[in-house]
């Protein structure tokens, strides 16, 4: 069984989607690395982004990682709003990093999602 470094819920060996939570479930290889990158001390830190909610917050550090910005985070407290609460968190990098961090979060929060059902149901609408 793979755990999802995202929501913690176990899921199949074969599979590379969490089945709860959708984030990308990566090799423990990976993940020591992404460990490693989060413990990383900044000498210059300042605040690229908050993040309300966990899945974007783990996107945004894979991007991150996968850009090769160290980065720190600070984990926020528990907000009740009207229907529920939300963990907030602070995610810090180097000030050097900080125009391309806030870049990339803009990309992230910009972006639609595709899934491929969309292409299946574009085929069945052709006929194929």
């Amino acid at each position: 069984m793979k755990i999802c470094h995202v929501c913690q819920a176990e899921c199949d060996d074969d599979a590379v989607l969490c089945s709860v939570c959708g984030a990308e479930l990566i090799e423990d290889k990976e993940q020591d690395i992404e460990e490693e990158t989060e413990d990383t001390e900044l000498k210059n830190p300042v605040l690229a982004v908050s993040v309300e909610d966990v899945v974007t917050e783990e996107i945004f550090k894979d991007i991150l990682t996968e850009n090769g910005i160290p980065f720190a985070c600070k984990e926020g407290g528990m907000k009740v709003v009207f229907g529920g609460g939300f963990n907030a968190a602070e995610i810090y990098v180097e000030d050097y990093d900080l125009e391309r961090a806030q870049q990339l979060y803009s990309e992230l929060m910009n972006s639609e999602t595709e899934f491929d059902y969309e292409q299946e149901d574009e085929a069945d609408e052709s006929g194929e």
